[in-house]
């Protein structure tokens, strides 16, 4: 036996809800499929899932740690994730800005790859320090020691949290992408980048001005 059932019980629901509470990688998501709908939204969700497998491992063999007590660490994660959500960000509004001043037509979209969207979800989660310590504060509280296989067993549980998040990002994906859709064909529909750049801007200020959280 690699994890404790009851213990695994009792993270499969805190993992739950956790999951449906409203976060940043829910507006993250939002805010890719009102860009590039529902297949961006659904690349986007999967990014972050797989950034979180990197976390997962990371925390198991004790990187996270590593970078969890050196200042200077967390800080370069910290300030190296708002400049990329910022970018994404000045990117959604310049999008927004040829659409809306209808500069050429066939410029005022700009497409972008499903894999482009999944790298940015992949990117924007392995730079939030947040996840890192969020996995050092919670999965070590799920593990049974007796069982040995700690660094398994924090894999285990990581991966356990990413499944039960991201298929609750993608059903959010799914209804933000196929409502960009409804939306683009109406008025609405030039405001959709404008709106995912607030997201985006958002996003890194409020890793810009959280700080580190206590432990």
């Amino acid at each position: 036996m690699i994890l404790d059932p009851t213990l695994t019980t009792a993270y499969i629901l805190l993992a739950t809800a956790l999951a449906i509470a409203p976060g940043p990688d829910v507006l993250f998501v939002v805010a890719n499929g009102m860009q590039h709908r529902v297949k961006g939204a659904i690349a986007s969700a999967l990014g972050i899932g797989a950034g979180s497998v990197l976390h997962a491992l990371a925390a198991a063999l004790g990187i996270s740690a590593i970078v969890a007590a050196s200042p200077t660490a967390f800080e370069i994660l910290r300030y190296a994730g708002a400049a990329y959500l910022a970018y994404l960000g000045v990117q959604a509004f310049k999008s927004w800005w040829n659409h809306s001043n209808n500069l050429d037509p066939n410029q005022a979209v700009v497409e972008v790859s499903v894999w482009n969207v999944f790298r940015r979800g992949l990117v924007t989660n392995i730079l939030n320090p947040k996840v890192v310590v969020f996995y050092l504060a919670l999965l070590p509280q799920f593990i049974n020691v007796e069982l040995g296989n700690i660094g398994l067993q924090i894999f285990l549980l990581g991966c356990i949290h990413n499944v039960i998040g991201i298929t609750f990002l993608i059903c959010i994906g799914l209804a933000a992408g196929k409502a960009s859709g409804w939306l683009a064909r109406t008025s609405f529909g030039k405001w959709m980048d404008g709106i995912a750049g607030v997201f985006f801007l958002g996003l890194a200020v409020r890793l810009l001005v959280s700080g580190k959280p206590e432990q």
